[in-house]
């Protein structure tokens, strides 16, 4: 390893044209823009200053890119081009990585993994991360959806949501992972669309957005009843369907544990995509 820089010594133009490369061939590849990354780095609360591009020869061969919130960190992404697969730069990499997030303070690393990429879940277990629940991506069509009882949507501030998705966390309770933590959803501001829901039982809230050719549910629940998820969630997948018109809906990295997940399914949500979140746990 001759040289590591941080990404905030390294043209984002062409971090972004490395990480593309490198998960090309990747179970879930990557196809960011400049744009799109600086705004997952604002929601996700990656740290540029604790985010590094490994270089041999002055050309990059690997890099990784953390979050940090208070003593928590999270791996976004890593990886290493095709020809230094297997050479051992990937563990430097993440021990690099584990050794910078514990001088900041850190004390549980998380991350997600491809269920089905064997190889990739050993590397982290050899590593010290262990297993600690299932994410599931989530999709549902018109014809699987049971149209319910429909709610009524209002625009609303993100710190209107945000406050709900606090109460939703003490109150249901909520198990969200990092992308859709309260905190996460105040940074997104703008990025999304963000409705209060009200039922004739309940209120709630949903976060969503569009693409050219699908619609996608960041985040929805109630804030004090947990027994009427389900009617704020399909009373949201309606909305979305009826405002759109696109014909499917998405919901990413979904935790198993989260009453999200439970209630999706029972809308009538298909697993399409299974992830595993892993946890390092540092000396305290």
């Amino acid at each position: 390893m001759e040289k590591v820089v941080t990404l905030s010594e390294y043209p984002l133009v062409d971090f972004v044209n490395l990480v593309n490369l490198i998960f090309s061939d990747y179970a879930i590849p990557i196809n960011w823009n400049v744009l799109d990354f600086r705004l997952d780095a604002r929601e996700n609360s990656l740290s540029f200053g604790n985010s590094f591009v490994f270089l041999e020869n002055d050309s990059p061969v690997g890099f990784v890119v953390t979050g940090v919130r208070r003593d928590v960190g999270r791996i976004d992404a890593m990886g290493v081009i095709r020809e230094k697969r297997g050479t051992g730069l990937a563990q430097k990499v993440l021990q690099y990585a584990i050794e910078n997030l514990e001088w900041v303070g850190v004390k549980r690393i998380l991350l997600e993994v491809a269920a089905n990429d064997a190889r990739a879940v050993r590397f982290y277990e050899k590593s010290g991360f262990r297993q600690i629940r299932k994410l599931y991506t989530v999709a549902i069509r018109p014809e699987d959806f049971v149209k319910q009882s429909d709610g009524k949507f209002f625009k609303t501030e993100v710190k209107w949501i945000y406050r709900s998705a606090v109460e939703a966390q003490v109150n249901i309770p909520r198990k969200p992972n990092w992308q859709r933590e309260p905190i996460t959803l105040l940074l997104s501001d703008g990025r999304y669309n963000m409705e209060r829901v009200i039922t004739s039982n309940e209120e709630g809230y949903v976060v969503w957005g569009e693409t050219s050719d699908s619609s996608f549910i960041v985040d929805a629940s109630p804030v004090e009843n947990p027994e009427l998820f389900q009617a704020i969630l399909a009373s949201s997948v309606n909305w979305v369907f009826s405002t759109t018109g696109k014909g499917i809906i998405t919901m990413s990295s979904v935790p198993e544990d989260d009453p999200l997940y439970d209630n999706a399914i029972k809308v009538g949500f298909k697993t399409v995509f299974e992830q595993i979140e892993m946890c390092f746990r540092l000396p305290s």
